[in-house]
């Protein structure tokens, strides 16, 4: 099973966990009244803990956060045959109902009778 993370899939919940995190890393918040700038310290596949430096000076802050992959919603190769095989079915079941309405236009015509020969 993989998991998703933005609009990519990663095998495994650790590397999801990883990858979401770095999306925060090198980014400023702002918490009562004073700016922090955003690290990583640390990834497990069920937390992250960031680490919140003042860009003003002082003590940084570790919070722990706990992180819950989701399972990977995108299309795959299996899903892409799958579509694949249900367009041609598609074109093949038009082109059948075209070859169909065509035989007996012709059928139909071909009784008219209006040959020249009355």
């Amino acid at each position: 099973m993989s998991f998703q993370v933005g609009s990519a899939c990663y095998p495994t919940e650790l590397a999801a966990a990883a990858a979401s995190a770095s999306s925060m890393v090198g980014a400023v918040v702002s918490h009562a009244g004073s700016a922090y700038s955003v690290d990583v310290s640390g990834v497990t596949a069920s937390s992250v803990a960031y680490t919140f430096t003042p860009i003003s000076g002082g003590a940084p802050l570790v919070l722990v956060a706990p992180y819950t992959p989701q399972p990977c919603g995108l299309m795959g190769a299996a899903d892409a045959v799958q579509l694949g095989w249900l367009v041609a079915g598609a074109w093949v079941t038009v082109y059948c109902v075209k070859f169909l309405a065509r035989i007996v236009r012709d059928m139909s015509n071909d009784r008219g009778g209006d040959d020249g020969n009355a």
